[in-house]
């Protein structure tokens, strides 16, 4: 059964894909296009140059470029696939400008990884929606050194900048502020603010504020306040949002911990 399921998170496009022998005309796109394979074999034309992605290949295209083809008629086939507009991936991995040198590269690890952050983006739940687009931004730095492209040299957050980070996500627990503002108030790239922040502390910073916010949404529950007043003032979507990220952080539904509390 065929299936395309599409989302846009800001100027980002992600599309998740199962056709059986989808063929493609000769077209070309404005952004880079990124595509993982999953499942079957595509025979590529691009640019005069044919080739063909087997499962666990990346293929890279640049704006512009002619590109055609898909799988053999009736052949299943499964892939998932990114819309990234120049500026903004360029802006993302801490560049003015870039361009793809290899279309093709063979990673089944990364394909399987984007293939993952892919399916956040899709989700209904908009945390995991944001967790999806943080996964798809750290990955772009190692599609791209795959395609070719030499990134800058890495800025690290010190500890003061990991703090300071830290304090606007504490303070901002009911609204967490979207990735370009965070690196705009550092001064970072995505890519390079979401790889040191990682490796200061082990999480993405939303991880890092949902920890906090469960955290948070513990202590209010020990006082007493019910469960969608609390969801409600630390930025849950819903009481379901806040039982589903309560329950992987404790191990219990906030009602059940409540009676437990209160002996």
């Amino acid at each position: 059964m065929s299936s395309v399921r599409l989302a846009r998170l800001g100027d980002l496009e992600v599309a998740s894909s199962c056709v059986a022998g989808q063929q493609f005309e000769k077209h070309s796109h404005d952004e880079f296009v990124i595509g993982a394979n999953l499942l079957g074999d595509e025979h590529i034309w691009l640019d005069g140059r044919q080739f063909s992605a087997g499962v666990g290949a990346i293929t890279t295209y640049n704006p512009g470029e002619i590109q055609g083809g898909g799988a053999a008629d009736g052949q299943p086939w499964r892939y998932v696939s990114l819309y990234v507009p120049a500026a903004q991936l360029a802006a993302s991995l801490g560049r003015s400008e870039l361009q793809f040198e290899r279309p093709l590269q063979q990673a089944p690890a990364l394909a399987h990884e984007l293939a993952c952050a892919v399916e956040a983006c899709l989700s209904d739940d908009p945390l995991l929606r944001e967790r999806g687009e943080e996964g798809v931004t750290l990955l772009l730095g190692s599609i791209a050194s795959g395609a070719g492209v030499r990134l800058s040299a890495e800025r690290r957050m010190g500890h003061a900048m990991v703090t300071r980070l830290q304090e606007l996500l504490a303070h901002n627990l009911e609204s967490t502020p979207s990735l370009e503002q965070m690196a705009a108030e550092l001064g970072l790239s995505k890519f390079h603010l979401l790889r040191s922040f990682q490796k200061h502390t082990g999480l993405s910073p939303r991880q890092w504020a949902m920890q906090l916010r469960t955290r948070r949404a513990q202590g209010l529950l020990r006082l007493g306040l019910p469960a969608g007043e609390v969801a409600h003032s630390l930025g849950f979507a819903d009481q379901s949002h806040l039982n589903r990220h309560f329950r992987a952080a404790y191990g219990i539904s906030p009602g059940r911990y409540q009676a437990c509390v209160r002996g």
